[in-house]
């Protein structure tokens, strides 16, 4: 059990698990940029994957990559939701809010492709969309957009806090990788994949 873990913990590998699940395509205009939340902390505030995600999506937008923002994450913490959160700081990066749309209901990966593809039809937005995660979720959040038919453009965010490495950093990456794995293989279980 200690060698396992040993093995985890080095960067080499944390570096070789997280290549396996990071997905990238060639960046273009799309119909929209969806971003997934990450979490948030336990007084409220985005939890680093969710702020990385919001800031690499409005750095997109801003550059004329999407015609609407949409911001998925039901996950509340005081009855504040990672969309509304992510919501507010894309109004302070001066978003308009009439090209944001809010997905507050759901509370996983399966749902947000669930959720976002029924905020597509109501919008009549049935072109490509860029999809914001980070490198270790892509691959699952892609698995989970292409079974809802959503022609999706991977774009995990650069400068991810999974290629930082240090003592505390690698025991975090460690955390990360293993439930996305798990989880991977639970998705693949439940044909959600």
């Amino acid at each position: 059990m200690i060698t396992i873990f040993v093995i985890l913990y080095l960067p080499f590998t944390q570096y070789g698990l997280t290549k396996l699940l990071d997905v990238e395509g060639k960046i273009s205009h799309a119909e929209a940029i969806v971003v997934l939340g990450g979490g948030l902390r336990p007084n409220g505030d985005m939890g680093v994957s969710t702020r990385e995600r919001i800031e690499y999506g409005i750095a997109l937008f801003k550059q004329g990559l999407g015609n609407h923002l949409i911001l998925s994450g039901g996950n509340a913490v005081s009855g504040c939701t990672e969309a509304e959160k992510m919501f507010r700081e894309a109004l302070k990066d001066g978003i308009p809010p009439k090209m944001i749309i809010k997905e507050s209901k759901s509370s996983s990966t399966h749902e947000n492709a669930i959720y976002t593809r029924k905020i597509l039809l109501q919008y009549g937005i049935d072109g490509k969309v860029i999809l914001i995660t980070s490198p270790y979720h892509m691959r699952r959040a892609l698995l989970c957009f292409e079974k809802e038919h959503i022609d999706v453009i991977p774009a995990p965010v650069k400068d991810s806090e999974i290629y930082i490495y240090g003592f505390y950093q690698d025991l975090r990456n460690m955390h990360l990788l293993l439930h996305e794995y798990l989880a991977l293989f639970y998705y693949w279980l439940k044909g959600y994949v």
